[in-house]
């Protein structure tokens, strides 16, 4: 098998926190919330802020158009969106030791302007990254084969020494049919010494 000399990696629950259900259990009470989750989230409502084709008033309203009801709420739970992002301490000293043994660092997110533009804080490891892509810049959103090849294109990347990490299983299963080695992040304790195994098998490293 390719050595691995790239490592790609996912954004949201994995180098930072999205906290989405306590964050809107803490808003608005569990039930509550889950109404509002379930506008946001059933018909891809949150997608499309990801994709980044429709404007945010748009995707604000089309949310409430699931739950009429609860306009109010909905809009409040994008508008104070941010406050479910946190950073992770880990996030710059893991990047920092892989690019230490050679690996290229890269980022594939679903991710929305509106999002960064909240918490800007959240993202103070992507200087350490050497690029990446973003959803809402390309107008793909994952699991979208697209949006793997893009990536592959615009940083020249052969997708066999690729490792790619997301926390979403749908996420890993499309990159594995792609052709990235792909590992599903659960937690750091538990998911950093897979990579190091992983890449142990495969590079050498």
């Amino acid at each position: 098998m390719d050595p691995i000399t790239t490592i790609i990696f996912d954004i949201g629950n994995v180098l930072m926190r999205f906290t989405w259900k306590a964050y809107a259990d803490g808003l608005f009470g569990e039930e509550t919330a889950e109404r509002i989750t379930r506008a946001i989230w059933r018909r891809g409502w949150w997608n499309e802020l990801d994709r980044g084709v429709l404007s945010v008033e748009e995707i604000i309203k089309g949310a409430q158009s699931e739950a009429p009801e609860l306009a109010s709420e909905i809009r409040t739970a994008f508008e104070r969106s941010g406050e479910a992002c946190s950073r992770h301490d880990y996030a710059i000293p893991w990047i920092e030791s892989f690019k230490s043994r050679g690996y290229r660092m890269l980022y594939l997110s679903n991710y929305s302007e509106y999002l960064m533009n909240k918490r800007p804080d959240v993202l103070d490891f992507l200087p350490h990254l050497e690029g990446g892509v973003f959803s809402c810049r390309v107008k793909l959103v994952k699991p979208n084969p697209a949006i793997y090849q893009k990536i592959c294109d615009e940083y020249g990347l052969n997708k066999h020494e690729c490792l790619f990490i997301d926390d979403n299983r749908v996420n890993i299963a499309l990159a594995r049919s792609f052709g990235l080695g792909a590992i599903r992040f659960e937690n750091y304790e538990t998911t950093a010494p897979q990579i190091e195994e992983f890449l142990s098998e495969r590079s050498g490293k």
